[in-house]
């Protein structure tokens, strides 16, 4: 009798290893096709920037004369910004005040209207990509979709001294190779927080500027942290967050995303991470399983609250971003 009841229990606690292993399997698949799904999106955009900067390098006859620089068209008056208007062209255009506009730069903003063709297309074929812009070594903006550079940027902004142009500016060229800047920043453009995909473009074999794709953390959140139930957090190598679901940020007490104010002109790098990393969270349990997951554990158990919560953990090979769901 003994016997049968010891076996009895091995079988209770095989079968209940077994649906433990099947639940465990089921929360990894999910998490991996959430974190595959993201990086296939950021995959897409990052060889869009590659084949529209193979075509600005061989499609776009940047240095072709011209036959005349439309002062309708482009409105630039002494102590002025260089703009267009939205009824004209399809994508805005800028150039800082107080600056000459010489023959070769005009040249480049003339010849450079094909580009518009090129970045409505990327955006029509690639839902999550917010805007695409050609900035050159003048700090000549044309960007799509349209945006209106005079409120915006006013007079001052030198767009060089941005992240999405030091991004490329200081990686070496590389053919087809673009540049992830993957830490959340302030669009001087007006759309909130963004990551962008860069590329540096050459003419020529001489650098002429960038290239970038960008994706607002709006866009993200509404497509893959909208979930009012699931507990997923999107965070960088640091134990930062980039992105979470509401449910995950109320566990982790951390504030939910707010969008940025643009009450003057962004004119210097203005980063989202205003909170302490993850790794420095109150609840030490917490803190633990992070610095772990960090550290290369692919799972990890914390208790919060006098509950024992599991976490998972995904990887995001394109901007070296970790995706983890946590369950109860």
């Amino acid at each position: 009798m003994g016997r049968l009841f010891s076996i009895i229990l091995i079988l209770i606690s095989f079968l209940s290893s077994c649906n433990n292993q099947h639940e465990e399997d089921i929360n990894l698949k999910h998490l991996n096709y959430i974190a595959e799904s993201i990086n296939k999106d950021l995959e897409m955009i990052r060889n869009e920037m590659s084949n529209l900067a193979s075509s600005l390098q061989y499609k776009i006859p940047f240095d072709k004369e011209i036959r005349e620089f439309s002062e309708k068209k482009y409105h630039y008056r002494p102590g002025e910004i260089l703009f267009c208007t939205y009824s004209i062209s399809q994508s805005a255009v800028y150039y800082p005040a107080n600056r000459t506009i010489t023959d070769e730069l005009k040249k480049t903003i003339v010849n450079s209207e094909s580009l518009d063709t090129l970045f409505s297309n990327s955006i029509a074929k690639i839902p999550l990509l917010s805007q695409v812009y050609f900035l050159d070594t003048n700090s000549f903006l044309r960007i799509y979709p349209y945006i209106d550079v005079v409120n915006y940027l006013k007079n001052s902004v030198d767009l060089r001294n941005l992240i999405a142009y030091q991004t490329s500016y200081k990686n070496p060229f590389i053919q087809d190779k673009a540049y992830w800047a993957n830490q959340p920043f302030a669009d001087p453009y007006g759309r909130g927080w963004i990551i962008s995909c860069t590329e540096p473009v050459y003419y020529r074999d001489q650098f002429m500027g960038i290239l970038s794709g960008d994706i607002t953390l709006r866009s993200m959140k509404n497509k893959y942290f909208s979930s009012g139930t699931q507990f997923l957090l999107l965070i960088d190598r640091e134990g930062q967050i980039i992105c979470c679901t509401k449910e995950a940020a109320k566990m982790a007490n951390v504030p939910p995303l707010r969008e940025f104010n643009y009450y003057k002109p962004v004119t210097e790098n203005v980063y989202i991470f205003n909170t302490p990393s993850l790794t420095e969270h109150k609840n030490k349990s917490f803190s633990n399983a992070i610095k772990s997951l960090l550290a290369g554990k692919k799972k990890e158990s914390f208790y919060l609250d006098s509950k024992n919560y599991t976490i998972y953990k995904s990887q995001i090979p394109e901007t070296d971003w970790l995706l983890l769901k946590i369950i109860n």
